[in-house]
C-alpha cells in the first residue's frame, strides 16, 4: 500500500490546463528525480494549471486516477533512453495515438524534455508534438501561455517554434537554462511516500532532495550531461539552509540528499554538510568526484551514517587522460582508505571500450581494481559496476561507434580475471540499443515502435548501429546546447592523442561558448 504526503489537490473543472507530468521508468526512480519534483511544484503553482503525476508501468495520474486521453498536455521527462519504450506503452494505454500524425483536435498535445530530449530529441519526433530543450522552469511558462492562445496546438505548431528553449522537428533550437540559481525553482512541499513496498521506496530512501547546483565543467569527454548544461552554477550556502530548514518543517523529513552533477565540487561543501549535520539531517549523496573529496567531508559523511561513498575512477592513468578525467591512482588510493578507516564502503563505476583502448590498459585495470579490492576488511567492501562506453550527442566521442564486437572479448576478460571479486556488469545488448537511441536518426522511430509491439531480432539493432565522420552533418545538427562545434571537434582530437584540457574554474576559460 502507498501512502503519500503534500500531493496538489485541484479541481479540474477550474483550470484551463490538466497537465500529466509523466515519468517513463518506475516510482522509486521517479520520486528520486528533483527535476520531476521541479516540475510538479513549477505548474501547479499557477492558478489555471493542474499538475498531476503518472508513473510507469501505470497511464493514469496518481492524483485522480485519470488516463492520459483526459489531459490537454501530457508531457514526460526523458531522463534514460531506454525508457523510449515505456512513452509509447504509456501512450497507449493511456488511450492515446502512438504517432503524433494520428492525434486529432481532441487528443492531447504531447511534449517532452529531460537530458535524452535536450541531446538528440530525433527518434521520439514521430511520436512527440514538442521537445523542451534546456531546463524546463525557464520555459513552460511560455509554451502554456502559447498553448492557450491557440485554438489548435498541433495544427498550429509554428507559433512555439520562436520560442527559446523549444524544439520543434526540423527548426532549430537552442537550449535555455537558469542563468542564476537565486532564480531556480526548489520545491519545498516536495512529495513524500509511506510505504513497505520496496517497489514504491526511492533510491534515497525518504530523503529530502537538496539541489545544491547544476552543470558540471570538469569536462569529462563521455559526459553527455557535462556538455549540455554548462556552465556550473551553484545555489548560494545560505539559501541551501533555509531550503532545508523550511523543507524539514514541510516533510518532517531528517534525511536529505545532496542533488548536483558534481555535487563535490560545491565550493563549501564541508561547510555545508557539516551545516546540515548541526541541523540534525543524515547526510546521502550520488556519487562524488574523486579529486574534490576530503577528509573533513568523508568524517561528515561518516557521522551522518553513510554506509557507502561511489566514486567512479573510470579506467588506468592512461585511459583517464584520454576521457579527460584527470585522476591519479594514488590520489583514488589515498581516498578508498580513508574512507576503510571509517568502516564505511565503497562503490566504484568503471568504463570499457574507450578510444585508444589496449589490451595493456585492460590488463592495468585489473590490476589497479586488485589493489583496491585488498584495502578493504571484514567490516568494509569494494562493489565493482563495469559499464561499457557509450559515445553521447554533443560529447567529443559523439563520432565514435559502439564496438560490439570489441567490447564483448573485454568485458569476458575483466569476467575472468576479477572472478574473486563480485562484479556488476552493464548488458552488452542494452548498451547497443542505448547507443542506437541515443545517436539515430529519425528512421530510429520505426524500431522503437516496433519493438514496443513485438519482439525484435537484436541483428535489427545491429544494422543501426553506426558511427559518423567528424565532416559528416549529424542528425541533432539543430539542438544548439551552446558548446561551439569547434571545440567539441578540437577536444575529440585532444583524446585521440591522449592531451588533457583542465579543469576551466582553476586554469582559465577555454570558451566553448557555454557562457554564452
Amino acid at each position: 500500500m502507498l501512502i503519500e504526503h503534500n500531493v496538489v489537490m485541484k479541481d479540474p473543472r477550474y483550470v484551463d490546463i490538466r497537465f500529466a507530468s509523466c515519468y517513463p521508468n518506475l516510482y522509486k526512480t521517479a520520486m528520486s528525480s528533483l527535476g520531476f519534483h521541479i516540475i510538479y511544484d513549477f505548474l501547479n503553482s499557477r492558478e489555471d494549471v493542474y499538475c498531476e503525476r503518472v508513473v510507469y508501468p501505470h497511464s493514469r495520474s496518481l492524483e485522480s486516477n485519470s488516463p492520459l486521453s483526459h489531459f490537454n498536455i501530457v508531457s514526460f521527462s526523458l531522463q534514460y533512453e531506454l525508457d523510449y519504450f515505456n512513452v509509447l506503452k504509456m501512450l497507449n494505454n493511456g488511450i492515446v495515438p502512438i504517432r503524433k500524425n494520428d492525434r486529432n483536435l481532441n487528443d492531447p498535445f504531447v511534449i517532452a524534455g529531460g537530458p535524452c530530449a535536450t541531446s538528440n530529441p530525433i527518434p521520439m519526433s514521430k511520436f512527440v508534438d514538442l521537445f523542451i530543450i534546456g531546463e524546463a522552469e525557464v520555459i513552460l511558462d511560455e509554451v502554456l501561455d502559447t498553448f492557450l492562445e491557440l485554438d489548435d496546438p498541433k495544427g498550429e505548431i509554428d507559433a512555439f517554434k520562436d520560442i527559446k528553449g523549444v524544439y520543434v522537428p526540423d527548426n532549430p533550437a537552442k537550449r535555455a537554462i537558469v542563468r542564476n540559481m537565486g532564480d531556480a525553482n526548489h520545491p519545498i512541499r516536495q512529495v513524500v511516500s509511506e510505504t513497505d513496498d520496496e517497489r514504491f521506496r526511492p533510491a534515497f530512501g525518504n530523503a529530502f532532495l537538496l539541489g545544491v547546483s547544476r552543470g558540471c565543467t570538469r569536462g569529462c569527454r563521455f559526459c553527455m550531461a557535462g556538455y549540455l548544461y554548462r556552465p556550473r552554477r551553484e545555489t548560494s550556502l545560505r539559501k541551501l539552509f533555509d531550503i532545508a530548514k523550511r523543507g524539514k518543517r514541510a516533510t518532517g523529513l531528517r534525511k536529505i540528499a545532496l542533488i548536483g552533477a558534481a555535487v563535490s565540487d560545491y565550493s563549501k561543501i564541508d561547510d555545508l554538510c557539516e551545516g546540515l549535520l548541526d541541523m540534525d539531517f543524515r547526510i546521502t549523496t550520488p556519487s562524488l568526484r574523486i579529486e574534490s573529496i576530503t577528509e573533513k567531508l568523508i568524517d561528515t559523511l561518516h557521522k551522518s551514517r553513510l554506509k557507502t561513498i561511489t566514486m567512479a575512477p573510470e579506467s588506468t592513468w592512461r585511459i583517464r587522460n584520454v576521457l579527460n578525467k584527470i585522476i591519479t591512482d594514488e590520489i583514488t588510493i589515498e581516498v578508498v582508505k580513508t574512507i576503510f578507516e571509517r568502516n564505511m564502503n565503497v562503490k566504484l563505476y568503471f568504463l570499457v571500450g574507450s578510444p585508444t583502448e589496449t589490451s595493456e590498459d585492460l590488463n592495468n585495470m585489473v590490476k589497479f581494481i586488485k589493489n583496491l579490492n585488498k584495502l578493504s576488511n571484514k567490516r568494509n567492501a569494494v562493489k565493482i559496476s563495469i559499464n561499457p562506453l557509450i559515445p553521447k550527442p554533443h560529447t567529443p566521442f559523439q563520432w565514435e561507434n559502439f564496438d560490439l564486437d570489441g567490447i564483448g572479448p573485454k568485458i569476458n576478460y575483466l569476467k575472468q580475471k576479477l572472478k574473486s571479486i563480485p562484479l556488476k556488469v552493464e548488458s552488452l545488448r542494452s548498451s547497443l540499443i542505448q547507443h542506437v537511441l541515443s545517436t539515430g536518426d529519425v528512421e530510429v522511430a520505426d524500431i522503437i515502435e516496433k519493438a514496443y509491439r513485438q519482439r525484435t531480432p537484436f541483428k535489427e539493432w545491429k544494422k543501426l548501429s553506426k558511427g559518423w565522420n567528424i565532416d559528416d552533418e549529424l542528425p541533432w545538427k539543430n539542438i544548439g546546447v551552446c558548446i561551439k562545434p569547434s571545440f567539441i571537434k578540437e577536444e575529440y582530437q585532444k583524446a585521440l592523442r591522449g592531451d588533457t584540457t583542465p579543469w576551466c574554474e582553476k586554469s582559465g576559460c577555454y570558451h566553448c561558448g557555454a557562457d554564452k
